[in-house]
């Protein structure tokens, strides 16, 4: 192994510790559904490798609201008519689990936002975001847009994953896709209730050793869904969340097959 992969490999061991804790790759410390508690307002490092724990470029910006003193903290890369909004699991992290993925999505041609919530990062929330999750989702929708995204996908993972699902559509997402949101959470309808509402292209994926989301509920939120497109996958295995884009979070981790299909369907609402 050389020095540089073996760097890799200890930044995802502390990165794994230290951001994804109660929410990554261990599906069975998923905490109860419940709205985080705010984290400490200490100043939060801007660029995404201090961040971060992870030896990648980028610069944590603001994204501002047009209308309200709402401010959500948020990693870009790359340019393109598809943007991916991705939103975060639980942790003090925040939106760190999505950077490799958002960094491989970039490369392929989409612009890729990752997104504090408004208890994380340096996301400030005085205004409607602070209680409204559709609102909330819907600045990073509308800053997307802004930078000349014409179809917007919401991709959220676990707790991310339960807001994609209840709110994507009605924050002006094109097509919404879930990556193990618990099918109860509050701020947002439950699963079955939110499928009955979505239109829009809907993928929802889980694991099938994931003991923490009821792969049946799940599924009839799918088929409740009125989408035309519309697609459950559960993978063998126990993978949760945004682990199920990417082998790992290090710089050099690989994208996984269901990685690839999200993308696909961020670009074509499975209408391939």
């Amino acid at each position: 192994m050389t020095a540089h992969a073996a760097t890799s490999r200890l930044i995802a061991v502390v990165v794994t510790a230290v951001v994804l804790a109660g929410c990554g790759g261990a599906p069975a410390a998923e905490p109860a559904p419940g709205t985080p508690t705010p984290l400490p307002t200490a100043p939060v490092p801007r660029a995404v490798a201090e961040r971060c724990l992870i030896d990648v470029p980028g610069e944590v910006v603001d994204l501002p609201s047009a209308t309200a003193p709402d401010r959500l903290g948020a990693v870009a890369y790359g340019t393109g008519s598809t943007a991916l909004v991705l939103l975060h699991q639980i942790g003090r992290g925040g939106l760190c689990g999505w950077v490799t993925y958002a960094r491989w999505a970039a490369d392929q041609g989409v612009l890729a936002v990752a997104v504090d919530d408004c208890t994380h990062g340096p996301s400030r929330c005085a205004g409607p975001a602070a209680g409204d999750t559709r609102a909330m989702v819907a600045l990073a929708v509308d800053w997307s847009r802004a930078r000349g995204a014409t179809r917007v996908a919401v991709i959220g993972a676990s707790m991310g994953g339960a807001r994609a699902l209840g709110v994507g559509q009605a924050a002006g997402a094109d097509v919404v896709i879930d990556l193990s949101g618990p099918v109860h959470w509050d701020g947002v309808p439950d699963a079955v209730d939110a499928g009955r509402a979505t239109t829009v292209p809907l993928l929802l994926v889980t694991s099938a050793a994931d003991r923490t989301i009821p792969a049946d509920e799940l599924a009839a939120a799918v088929a409740a869904s009125p989408a035309q497109h519309k697609r459950f996958v559960k993978l063998p295995g126990r993978a949760h969340g945004w682990d199920i884009t990417m082998d790992g979070i290090a710089a050099d981790a690989a994208v996984t097959p269901t990685g690839r299909l999200v993308l696909d369907w961020a670009r074509t609402g499975g209408g391939r």
